[in-house]
């Protein structure tokens, strides 16, 4: 399946390949509970995000990834982090409202005491593989 999705001002857009169910996600963390947030990602599939602007990057807790939020409508989109073999990420269906998953049930879970290597490690075993273009700032 192919899903294409956009933030409220269309500014930042996203191709989300995937040969498996989605299965989303609500981690609860105060940031993503504040958006109504539900992620998606699969190891084995595609991400392309791009933006007609550069984004906003956010980074909180312990700091080892970027939240991507639009500069222009605010909408938050995706969370994007490094690799050792190329970036990595996990999208926000609601934020790029992905009409075929945004009214789909979310699974909690709770991230609460991972370390940060646990965190990196889940991330790599579980992000989708990403390509992310942006216009210069």
């Amino acid at each position: 399946m192919i899903y294409h999705g956009a933030c409220h001002c269309g500014a930042v857009r996203a191709v989300y390949e995937t040969e498996t169910p989605v299965r989303l996600r609500h981690d609860g963390c105060s940031f993503c509970a504040s958006r109504g947030v539900k992620s998606a990602s699969d190891p084995d599939g595609k991400l392309a995000l791009t933006s007609d602007a550069k984004l906003t990057r956010y980074r909180f807790g312990q700091k080892s990834a970027d939240f991507l939020i639009c500069p222009t409508c605010g909408a938050y989109v995706a969370t994007y982090m490094e690799g050792p073999h190329g970036p990595v990420g996990v999208i926000n269906v609601v934020g790029l409202a992905i009409p075929e998953l945004k009214d789909e049930p979310v699974t909690n879970a709770s991230l609460d005491g991972e370390s940060e290597a646990e965190r990196i490690a889940r991330r790599l075993a579980r992000w989708t593989p990403m390509q992310l273009t942006e216009a210069a700032a």
